[in-house]
């Protein structure tokens, strides 16, 4: 039988009970001159292991064998002891986030999975009181008996970020969990025996199964800072790989731009990045000049160009679905913009041309590309859409094939991410992906915070919207979004919107929804300046 998590943690706390097991950052700490300095609070794996039999063992005497049980915990050590409990007392964990933070969404996914109980911070009154049934959690509680219990050890309901739609609930059994875990140690050496840093936000799929569940899977220690202490001062994310000597950390591509953006060259010089082998980057589009300007700019703290690690997943196939290798650059691509947009990837010969970024060949799995319309096979070069099969997926069709809705292509073996397929902008019989729109508006004016792109139908014909968010009314921005819309891609918004920053609907893990942002403009509720 495999080893599940739980097993992995019990197994550690025997061959190595006084090493540290995770560390939560809390910042900043006191006479910190930048903010950068942290307190460190550490448990060791005989410390954990004693923890999370002692919150199991509550949580069975609260609910029956199979019960949901909703995560509503702030990110740190409670939310480890937290999933990893739920594990251990043979219930299903929906990882979820504070209620303080997105009520309205937590709604919906709360009459979805009827948790029969919550567990929560103390003091937390607002998620009390939202829940109904809760148990705060006591990191510093053990067990009468720190050994933890056997039980069949599912896993859990990862609810997808609902960028496309409403929020989904997808089943991850331990099985899924431990393929995908492995998968990743295939891929990414540096995983099986040095520290891995993250921020990402545990209720995330990437940051629930990179940055909390492969630390305990391979026992090498992990270490954590919460996302809103990355947001207020990037430099803390590189300076905690520094000090701890990680070699695996995750972040998507906004995060490295604001990471580059934002760190003087002081910093930079008190940096030592040389043991970092991977920084797997996924979630949103990855851009060739992030990862050219992130290597520029952290090179002389020994960055190297092929620690990026970029990939493609989604919360169905667990996490990770392609991944570059720890050994290989990443791959850029400057396509012909019209061919792409029939279908085809060519290479470019004149400008414009859209550059990608390859996202690796597949993790342990199998991905083919299909016409959407037929499910004809396709072949190389050919953009269509992505099916994934493998042991860590969690929901295929009869043929073990998971439809992901995303458009891509195959080229020399890696995949090429294109867009959406329910995203596309269909105008003049063109296809027009949202993401690359977007790109453009985006450069176009560097007052512009964050772009949304889609075709609205108005009963008569299709037509494209660009939403941006912007500080203050700016005609000349208006003018330049669609100058360079009209140029670069050769067709003209109907309607350019701007909008005050935070007014484009995002997901929990900050992707634009832009269903949802087509549907209130449509209804006359996007609020412009």
């Amino acid at each position: 039988m495999t080893e599940s998590l739980v097993d992995r943690l019990a197994r550690w706390a025997r061959e190595r009970p006084d090493a540290p097991a995770y560390t939560a950052l809390g910042y900043p700490a006191p006479g910190s001159r930048d903010g950068t300095d942290y307190i460190p609070h550490t448990l060791t794996y005989a410390e954990l292991s004693a923890a999370v039999a002692g919150l199991a063992r509550d949580i069975r005497a609260r609910t029956a064998p199979g019960a949901r049980i909703a995560l509503l915990t702030g990110h740190g050590h409670g939310y480890v002891l937290a999933f990893l409990a739920c594990l251990a007392a043979d219930r299903l964990a929906v990882p979820l986030f504070p209620v303080g933070r997105h009520p309205e969404r937590l709604t919906g996914i709360f009459a979805d999975a009827t948790p029969q109980l919550t567990l929560i911070d103390p003091g937390d009154e607002i998620s009390a009181q939202f829940a109904g049934s809760v148990l705060a959690i006591e990191p510093n509680r053990t067990a009468d008996s720190p050994e933890l219990p056997k039980g069949k050890a599912p896993a859990y309901l990862q609810y997808t970020s609902g960028s496309t739609g409403a929020p989904t609930g997808i089943r991850v059994e331990s099985a899924n969990l431990t393929a995908a875990l492995e998968q990743l140690r295939a891929v990414i050496p540096a995983a099986r025996h040095k520290p891995i840093v993250g921020w990402l936000p545990f209720f995330h799929d990437m940051g629930l199964v990179l940055t909390l569940a492969l630390p305990i899977w391979s026992g090498v220690h992990g270490i954590t800072l919460a996302p809103v202490d990355f947001v207020k001062r990037p430099i803390r994310w590189l300076r905690a790989c520094s000090d701890f000597g990680a070699g695996t950390t995750g972040a998507p591509d906004f995060a490295l731009a604001l990471t580059t953006a934002t760190t003087t060259k002081r910093q930079v010089t008190e940096l030592n990045l040389t043991s970092l082998d991977a920084i797997l980057n996924g979630a949103e589009p990855i851009r060739a000049a992030t990862l050219r300007a992130f290597t520029e700019t952290f090179t002389p703290a020994g960055f190297r160009h092929r620690a990026h690690a970029p990939g493609y997943g989604l919360a169905e196939a667990t996490l990770t679905v392609t991944l570059t290798p720890q050994d290989r650059e990443p791959t850029f691509l400057d396509l012909d913009r019209a061919a792409l947009s029939t279908g085809y990837a060519r290479p470019a010969s004149t400008e414009p041309a859209v550059t990608l970024v390859g996202c690796g060949p597949p993790a342990g799995q199998r991905i083919r590309i299909v016409d959407p319309e037929n499910g004809r096979p396709l072949t190389a070069n050919q953009v269509g859409e992505i099916q994934v099969s493998g042991p860590n997926v969690c929901a295929p069709d009869a043929e073990n094939w998971l439809h992901t809705g995303d458009l891509g292509f195959e080229h020399h073996g890696e995949l090429y991410i294109v867009g959406r397929a329910k995203d596309l902008v269909v105008l003049d019989g063109r296809n027009h992906h949202p993401a690359d729109l977007e790109q453009t508006a985006a450069t176009a004016a560097p007052n512009i915070r964050l772009v949304a792109a889609f075709g609205h139908d108005d009963g008569h014909r299709e037509s494209l919207v660009i939403v941006a968010e912007t500080p203050s009314v700016d005609i000349e921005t208006t003018t330049r979004i669609r100058s360079a819309i009209t140029r670069v891609h050769e067709v003209v918004p109907r309607t350019v919107l701007l909008v005050p920053p935070g007014e484009i609907p995002r997901t929990s893990s900050g992707k634009i929804r832009r269903g949802e942002c087509r549907k209130r403009f449509a209804a006359g509720e996007l609020h412009p300046h």
